[in-house]
C-alpha cells in the first residue's frame, strides 16, 4: 500500500534534538528524529514502504510504519481531502456571518423560486445549516437531498421541520463528491465558493457529484462564475506593512514574501478601484480552473479581485466593490503596477501542497503567485 504525507504538517524543533511533527486539521502528532522530515519531504508523492526502505534504508521503514500508525502517512484519497476545510464549517459562527449576508440569501432564494419545479428532486450540495435544501423545499421540490460532512448535518432535519418542510427534505452526512443517490436529481445548488471564487477548492466535488446525481439536462445553481480583476489604487496597510522592520526593533521582514503570496479578504473603497476587466467565465461543473489574458491600467498599490454568481437567466449573485456588500467581500493581492497599461496571462488552479487553496499565476513582466483560501 502506497501512502502520502497529511498536507497541512507542521514541525518545531525541540530541545533535546528530536523534531514535533503534528497535523493541524487533525490534531495528531509525533516526536521524532529528524530524519522524520526527510521521510516526510519523500512522501509528498505516495510511496510504499518498500520504496522508501530501497531509497532510504530499513530505518525509513520503521519510522514508515510509526508515521502511518500516527495517522500522518495516509492514503493519498484521504490526504486530498484536506479535513480542514470541512472542519471550518462544523461551527455556527461561520454560518452565522453567511445567515447574516442576505444579498446571498435574497439570490438564492430568488434563483431557486425561478429554477425549481413542481416534483423536482434537488441535492443541496454542502447544506451547512440546510437553508438551502428548506429554500428549495418550499420552492416545491418533492425531495430535497441536504448532502453534508460535518457534524452540522445533526441540525438539518431539526430545521427542516421547523420551516414544515420536514417530510421532503432528507439528510445524507458524507462528502457530496462521493455520494451516489437512489435517483437522479433535476437540479443541485450549491454555495460552496470561497476567496475569488474557487479558493475554498470544492469545485472537483461538485463535477463529482453532478456527474453520480444530476440527471439529463439538469440545472447548477450556480450555473457559471465570472471573475474580474481590477488596479486598486492605494492597498490596505494590513497587506504588507505589518511584515517589515519595525520602530521598536522587531524585524518581520523574513515573513514578507510569505504575506505577498496571500490573498486578503477586505471590503475595498470603489473609489480606489480602476478599470475592471473580466479574466474568465467558467461553466459549471467545471474542475476549478481558469485562465485569461487582461490589460490592466497603473499606476496601483495592488489588484483587487472578485466574482459574480450566474444564478439562473436574469438572476446574479455579485460579489465586486460596486455592488451591494456580500460576507465574501472582495480579494486584495500584493501584486503593484507601475504606471501604464500592463499586460497580465493569468492561470489559476488548485494548488499542489493543498488542493483546497486556489493558486493564481499572473505573468506578465515578471511572474506572480497568489494564494487564496
Amino acid at each position: 500500500m502506497k501512502r502520502v504525507r497529511l498536507r497541512d504538517l507542521l514541525i518545531s524543533f525541540l530541545p533535546d534534538g528530536r523534531v514535533l511533527v503534528r497535523s493541524g486539521s487533525t490534531g495528531v502528532g509525533l516526536k521524532g528524529p529528524p530524519v522524520l522530515v526527510a521521510i516526510l519531504a519523500a512522501c509528498s508523492r505516495p510511496l510504499s514502504k518498500h520504496e522508501l526502505e530501497k531509497a532510504m534504508g530499513p530505518q525509513a521503514g520503521l519510522i514508515y510504519d510509526h508515521l502511518a500508525e500516527a495517522g500522518l502517512l495516509v492514503d493519498p484519497e484521504v490526504a486530498g481531502e484536506t479535513p480542514l476545510i470541512f472542519g471550518n464549517y462544523s461551527g455556527v459562527e461561520v454560518h452565522r456571518r453567511m445567515l447574516s449576508d442576505e444579498v446571498r440569501l435574497s439570490k438564492y432564494r430568488e434563483a431557486l423560486a425561478a429554477v425549481v419545479k413542481p416534483g423536482d428532486v434537488v441535492i443541496d450540495a454542502g447544506s451547512g445549516t440546510g437553508v438551502l435544501a428548506v429554500m428549495a423545499a418550499l420552492a416545491g421540490a418533492a425531495r430535497v437531498y441536504a448532502i453534508e460532512k460535518t457534524e452540522f448535518a445533526e441540525n438539518i432535519a431539526q430545521v427542516a421541520a421547523d420551516s414544515g418542510v420536514g417530510d421532503r427534505v432528507i439528510v445524507v452526512q458524507d462528502d457530496f463528491g462521493k455520494v451516489v443517490l437512489p435517483e437522479k436529481a433535476q437540479v443541485i445548488v450549491t454555495e460552496t465558493y470561497g476567496a475569488w471564487a474557487f479558493g475554498e477548492g470544492m469545485m472537483p466535488d461538485l463535477a463529482a457529484c453532478a456527474q453520480n446525481n444530476l440527471a439529463p439536462g439538469g440545472v447548477i445553481i450556480p450555473h457559471a462564475t465570472s471573475l474580474y480583476v481590477a488596479p486598486l489604487r492605494q492597498a490596505p496597510d494590513h497587506l504588507t506593512a505589518p511584515f517589515r522592520a519595525r520602530e521598536d526593533g522587531v524585524n518581520l521582514s523574513s515573513l514578507l514574501h510569505e504575506a505577498v503570496e496571500r490573498s486578503t479578504i477586505f471590503p475595498v473603497d470603489p473609489a480606489q478601484v480602476g478599470e475592471p476587466r473580466l479574466v474568465a467565465r467558467v461553466e459549471m461543473p467545471c474542475d476549478g480552473t481558469f485562465e485569461g489574458e487582461v490589460e490592466l491600467d497603473g499606476p496601483a498599490e495592488a489588484l483587487v479581485g472578485w466574482y459574480d454568481l450566474h444564478m439562473a437567466p436574469g438572476i446574479d449573485l455579485k460579489t465586486g466593490p460596486f455592488d451591494p456588500m456580500t460576507h465574501w467581500k472582495q480579494s486584495v493581492m500584493a501584486i503593484p503596477l507601475e504606471e501604464g497599461a500592463q499586460r497580465f496571462h493569468v492561470e489559476a488552479g488548485p494548488a499542489d501542497e493543498d488542493s483546497r487553496v486556489l493558486l493564481a499565476v499572473f505573468e506578465g513582466e515578471r511572474e506572480h503567485r497568489v494564494r487564496f483560501r
